[in-house]
């Protein structure tokens, strides 16, 4: 994997990602509105906290190293806030439903699924971590697309769902 980062504040990167695509009903106006997600592969890596120091610096506090570990797992992000120009401008082709998008819940903007006919900003956690959402249910695996995109992807993200259910058996799109 490159050493080269284009997000400053990247916390996972790899060599490949995927677009995972579903359908769901908007929470505002209950039209069905098609769905993003970004995930990537088992050979991803993150930015992770390794050993905390015994020695303090110079305030007092206790010296962190972050190192760049690989992961194993295949993983789904949510809340991502940053993503490079080439992975941004893919995600605008697929979908114009998938942007940056401020959200009153977090104070922050991230990059988010929105629907499709009333605009509203759905919550990656109403997607990602409610029991049967969108990106969680099992059963619904059959109703969810995979995309391999074979270029180099980081981004900063707040979430990471490892090994989700049905990841491994999703149809290529």
């Amino acid at each position: 994997m490159s050493d080269r980062q284009t997000v400053a504040d990247a916390n996972v990167r790899a060599d490949s990602y995927f677009v995972v695509r579903t359908k769901a009903r908007c929470w505002h106006c209950g039209m069905p509105t098609p769905l993003l997600a970004l995930a990537v592969p088992e050979e991803h890596e993150s930015f992770e906290l390794t050993s905390l120091f015994e020695e303090l610096d110079a305030e007092g506090n206790a010296q962190e190293r972050f190192e760049w570990q690989r992961s194993g797992l295949s993983a789904l992000l949510f809340y991502v806030e940053d993503l490079p120009a080439e992975v941004r401008e893919k995600l605008r082709e697929i979908s114009s439903c998938y942007r940056l998008g401020y959200s009153v819940a977090t104070l922050n903007s991230y990059w988010a699924n929105h629907c499709e006919f009333c605009g509203t900003l759905l919550d990656d956690h109403d997607l990602h971590c409610e029991p049967d959402s969108a990106f969680v249910m099992s059963n619904g695996a059959a109703q969810i697309e995979r995309l391999r995109i074979e270029r180099p992807f980081e981004a900063s993200a707040g979430g990471f769902s490892y090994e989700p259910e049905f990841f491994s058996s999703l149809r290529p799109g």
